[in-house]
């Protein structure tokens, strides 16, 4: 048995990452945080699935399957408690507060613009459909949060 750690790794940290936006999300207001909610449901649905084929792949003992495809649950759960703590002590500190959210927005634009469209045309190409449904997600975020705010 041989486990990828630097896979369990980088899912434990995406885990952590999402959870403490999600917690500032919710600080900042609810409609926020319920879209990062949503949004970070879909994500992890479709992340969970390939780290549980991935976990399934490299060991064979139960014990270890269920370790590891429970921890990045745990770790978001705790992480989303810690941004929220952390997030409600820094509202009486605007500035502090606010380049907290600042970092959060970063970080998932980040994400959005280097890794799912550098990704995104590596595996189809220039397929207009793949490119079209990556922006419709995008416009469907933002209008979710809309609607939730």
């Amino acid at each position: 048995e041989k486990i990828s750690w630097p896979l369990v790794f980088a899912v434990f940290v995406d885990a952590a990452v999402d959870g403490l936006l999600v917690g500032l999300a919710f600080t900042a207001s609810v409609g926020t945080g319920w879209c990062m909610s949503i949004a970070t449901c879909i994500e992890m649905g479709f992340l969970g699935l390939s780290f549980c084929a991935s976990i399934r792949n490299m060991t064979t003992s139960k014990l270890k399957q269920v370790v590891f495809v429970l921890g990045p649950s745990l770790v978001l759960a705790l992480a989303g408690i810690l941004g929220n703590i952390i997030g409600t002590a820094m509202k009486s500190n605007p500035e502090v507060f606010v380049g907290f959210i600042s970092f959060a927005i970063v970080a998932l634009m980040f994400l959005v613009t280097q890794e799912l469209l550098v990704e995104s045309r590596e595996t189809a190409g220039e397929s207009i459909i793949v490119n079209s449904c990556l922006f419709v997600g995008m416009l469907l975020g933002i209008l979710l949060g809309a609607v939730l705010s």
